[in-house]
């Protein structure tokens, strides 16, 4: 296997949206550094900024290889270009450093990512949610909420949360909503009932570029109710996975033959919840994202650290944990619930404390734990053990 010339451009979904606010801004640079403990000593990473080596020096004595850092004019001609998702910025990056990338055509894979691909392909295979409905103009949106019986409504925009987020209407009379979702030309959004889930589920794949799905997983996704994603969990013989792994494993090869049919190829991400509908329960997929899914991270790190055990990744607030300030509180506090490569189960933190990019020191909005162990009930354990090691000065 060819090294890989790293760059976790999340920045890509909000290009798409063409928007991004200034907390925005500090996410993308945040996520510069998810790839850092995914890759291997021979591969090389992009991070635009600088953390302290004392981030390096807790995660290389955990038993991980990193990747060392590209730098300004090197040339990478014998590296494979490894980004979050593909985007003009990308592309020319990667060729400043000699490493040639392979990718589908840029316009292909802004129609992909739209939520018109994902809901036409769900409304024509049975896939999605009943009462879904594309609004190609506001008027259009306006008159589809009027119509509506039931409330609230969930509205969509065509790229994901990329610089707007989801907006729900709670009555016919929010038009201020729509008008946030219209606000650029040619902008369309997916309206949708609002369900109450049970669970959320994902699909990661790989598409060669015969359109043959190369890799395949399943696992649960974490979301909050407001459709905010912190996390994944990855259990070895999970029941929630085995009741729904028919309807998994045909949609993704549904959804693969459509992505192939578009043009594109390369990893791919789908979201499916699980609600009650009509007094039985259904799966039913509400988003395609053709980039790097986030449980990337979860494998990466599985496959690295923990082969086979249960794993949880999670993201939470920096406020949320105001006694992790170093490294060595962070041992203290957790003393035999931080990770152990020896025992191969624990607690480890794979974002850095703080870092510094263009002059200014930041700390991450958000920490990302990765959580080890032998069972479902253990990670609760662990879990538990996070939260008040660190609540408290």
């Amino acid at each position: 296997m060819k090294p890989r010339l790293l760059l976790c451009n999340v920045d890509v979904d909000t290009d798409l949206a063409s928007d991004r606010s200034a907390r925005q801004r500090q996410s993308c640079l945040d996520a510069r550094f998810y790839f850092l403990p995914c890759g291997g000593p021979d591969d090389r990473i992009l991070l635009d900024a600088a953390a302290p080596e004392s981030y390096r020096s807790y995660l290389s004595g955990l038993g991980l290889g990193l990747p060392g850092e590209c730098s300004e004019g090197e040339v990478l001609t014998g590296h494979v270009a490894f980004p979050w998702g593909w985007s003009r910025s990308a592309i020319d990056r990667f060729r400043r450093h000699g490493t040639d990338p392979h990718h589908p055509p840029l316009e292909t894979v802004r129609t992909v990512n739209n939520r018109r691909f994902c809901h036409e392909t769900a409304r024509r295979h049975g896939l999605g949610l009943e009462g879904s409905a594309l609004c190609a103009s506001a008027a259009e949106a306006r008159a589809h909420i009027r119509a509506s019986r039931t409330f609230p409504l969930v509205l969509k925009p065509e790229h994901g949360n990329a610089g707007i987020g989801l907006v729900v209407v709670g009555s016919p009379g929010e038009a201020a909503a729509v008008d946030r979702i219209y606000s650029r030309p040619g902008s369309s959004a997916v309206i949708e009932p609002w369900v109450e889930r049970s669970a959320d589920l994902s699909s990661r794949m790989e598409l060669d570029r015969s359109g043959r799905v190369v890799a395949l997983t399943h696992h649960r996704a974490l979301v909050n109710r407001a459709g905010v994603y912190f996390g994944n969990l990855l259990l070895p013989d999970d029941p929630l996975l085995a009741r729904w792994r028919r309807r998994l494993e045909e949609g993704a090869a549904i959804v693969a033959r459509e992505l192939h049919a578009a043009g594109y190829f390369g990893p791919a991400g789908l979201d499916w919840i699980v609600h009650a509908a009509g007094g039985r329960e259904s799966c039913v997929l509400v988003d395609v994202n053709a980039r790097q899914p986030m449980s990337l991270l979860a494998y990466a790190l599985r496959d690295r650290l923990a082969p086979g055990r249960a794993c949880l990744l999670l993201f939470a607030p920096r406020r949320r944990y105001p006694a992790l300030t170093d490294y060595a509180s962070w041992r203290r506090r957790l003393g035999k619930y931080a990770f152990d490569p020896g025992r191969g189960t624990g607690i480890l933190l794979f974002t850095p404390l703080s870092y510094d990019a263009g002059g200014t020191r930041y700390r991450p909005l958000r920490h990302g734990f990765f959580i080890a162990a032998n069972t479902a009930e253990e990670i609760g354990e662990y879990d538990r053990c996070l939260r008040n090691a660190f609540t408290k000065d």
